[in-house]
């Protein structure tokens, strides 16, 4: 009975003594990062707890302040929540507060949500490159201060490193799907009488390809550049439209993206009409986009269900015969 109790009472002491040790480390690891970011130049303000014990190493951070002038963002939270399980300290589950602001070199964003949590598991090293992840968001709400508010009724985003065997080096699939996104009224105002004013469905699914893994040094310094785009499927729905787009796209020298998606748009003329109502394009190229597509939509069956491709090439847009814009910038700088 003896050794047994001396057991138990060692098992509880060593366990207790790496709980302490695992807290520790985690309390230091974030106040040196932000002493660290302060050093390169952040403002990086933060009160740094640990609790949790015995199970749980759990990190309250109050009164979060980040921002990095050199690239003109920054981001405040009363509180962040960084959670793990004892056993699994590269298993993080993160959960931001009700309330938030984010700064851009444009304008300040005020930011509430009901529910906003997110779980990242990282590869366990050093460097805490990223495995998989998966962000939750239900009632979210955007306000800038130019005037413009925005919605999202709920959203699902994952990405994981690609386990495809034959994918290029630092590919990540993704996954991302939202429902009743509300844009800003600026965006709307012209189309009120077209299209109701919550979209109602939006989804992407696709695998990105980089110059480089998202990891540590990469949130630290330079972001990994996008080299590539597989794209499964990326679909919107809105009213009677429904548009899908599907294909695989390159960067060229000077960061514009290059190469083909396929688009599939059901109430194609509804879509040209909103396009033009809304300034997006002129009422010369509407009636160009009118008639050429219309021909592709008869060699397609005929309908309100158009089949044509969006290709892009030299820094151009091509819908069909028709250019419609310049590309997409990828990459900045190539």
């Amino acid at each position: 009975m003896r050794v047994l109790l001396a057991i138990v009472v060692l098992a509880a002491l060593g366990w207790g003594g790496f709980w302490y040790w695992n807290a520790s480390m985690r309390e230091r690891a974030l106040s040196q990062w932000l002493e660290e970011r302060r050093a390169a130049g952040w403002v990086a303000e933060g009160d740094v707890r640990v609790t949790g014990f015995p199970n749980r190493v759990d990190s309250i951070v109050t009164g979060l302040d980040l921002a990095n002038p050199a690239e003109g963002w920054s981001w405040t939270a009363a509180e962040l929540q960084i959670l793990s399980q004892t056993w699994k300290p590269h298993h993080i589950i993160a959960v931001w507060p009700g309330q938030q602001s984010v700064a851009t070199p444009a304008e300040s964003i005020a930011v509430t949500s009901s529910r906003m949590v997110g779980s990242v598991v990282f590869e366990p090293n050093l460097r805490l490159g990223l495995d998989h992840s998966t962000v939750e968001l239900r009632d979210v709400a955007l306000a800038g201060t130019t005037g413009w508010k925005a919605g999202l009724g709920e959203a699902l985003f994952s990405v994981r490193r690609s386990p495809d065997a034959e994918a290029a080096p630092f590919s990540y699939d993704v996954d991302f799907n939202a429902k009743r996104l509300s844009p800003p009224e600026a965006w709307t105002a012209r189309i009120a009488e077209l299209l109701p004013g919550t979209v109602d469905l939006g989804h992407l699914a696709a695998t990105l390809t980089f110059d480089k893994p998202w990891d540590r040094p990469a949130i630290e310094g330079k972001a990994p550049a996008l080299r590539a785009v597989d794209l499964a499927e990326a679909r919107v729905s809105w009213g009677d439209l429904d548009l899908t787009a599907s294909g695989k796209l390159g960067v060229d020298a000077r960061g514009f993206a290059e190469g083909r998606l396929d688009l599939v748009a059901k109430d194609w003329r509804g879509m040209l009409d909103v396009a033009e109502r809304a300034g997006a394009i002129g009422e010369g190229l509407a009636r160009g986009l009118r008639g050429a597509l219309g021909l592709y939509a008869s060699l397609s069956g005929g309908g309100d269900t158009l089949r044509a491709p969006l290709e892009f090439r030299d820094g151009e847009t091509m819908l069909g015969p028709v250019p419609v814009g310049p590309a997409p910038l990828l990459a900045p700088g190539g």
